[in-house]
């Protein structure tokens, strides 16, 4: 049998995402994890981001989110990233 996963997000462009899972219409905690490396981002605060959401993570989400990080959409428009890894090589 397959549940039904249903996603309701909401997001500010110039403030934070909110998201809310329902799983078979009941409600269900959610751990948001937003990649979005837009204009905005300097990337020392992409960096503590970056880790934040990897150290919250399930081993298969954060299996995802490394494969999603090495070169999010929208990295270009990260200030002072000089060409440095997306992900730490330490990590």
């Amino acid at each position: 049998m397959t549940a039904l996963v249903e996603a309701v997000i909401v997001r500010d462009p110039d403030g934070p995402t909110s998201v809310w899972v329902f799983v078979g219409g009941e409600p269900v905690e959610t751990v948001e994890s937003c990649i979005d490396a837009g204009a905005g981002w300097e990337w020392e605060d992409w960096c503590e981001h970056r880790d934040e959401m990897l150290a919250g993570a399930s081993a298969a989400a954060r299996e995802l989110l490394l494969t999603l990080l090495d070169g999010p959409p929208g990295g270009v428009y990260v200030e002072g990233r000089d060409d440095r890894p997306w992900l730490d090589p330490a990590a």
